[in-house]
């Protein structure tokens, strides 16, 4: 799994993988290490205008760091029906009630995007 961050002008800002299983980092999400990798080539939290695009939809954690980060838009793969916070099971990036939202594009190479995620965790199962 990965994510990549982007400046409004399509310049590569931070990148992240799944480093979960590595790691044993239960933060150790794609998004989480592209948005502090963009938060450190910017020198600030607030990534406003910026852009996330991700293999996988963003679970809770992970909708919660980008909407704490201020990121504009998310574009993502494959959608998670187990724990996807960004239109299938909880739609958090756009909730009313909270102060920011985020404009989801859902479904972008959907099936090349699953493809890699089953190759991906296919690696770590028996």
């Amino acid at each position: 799994m990965g994510a990549v961050v982007l400046s409004a002008e399509g310049e590569l800002l931070g990148e992240g993988f799944n480093t979960r299983e590595r790691d044993g980092d239960p933060a150790g999400h794609a998004e989480i290490t592209a948005l502090r990798a963009a938060a450190r080539t910017l020198g600030t939290w607030r990534l406003d205008g910026c852009v996330l695009a991700v293999t996988l939809e963003p679970c809770p954690m992970c909708a919660g760091a980008i909407y704490q980060s201020r990121i504009e838009q998310v574009i993502f793969g494959a959608w998670d029906e187990k724990a996807g916070a960004a239109g299938s099971v909880f739609d958090v990036l756009r909730e009313p009630r909270l102060n920011h939202w985020v404009e989801v594009h859902p479904g972008v190479l959907a099936h090349e995007c699953a493809e890699q995620l089953r190759a991906f965790f296919g690696q770590f199962r028996g």
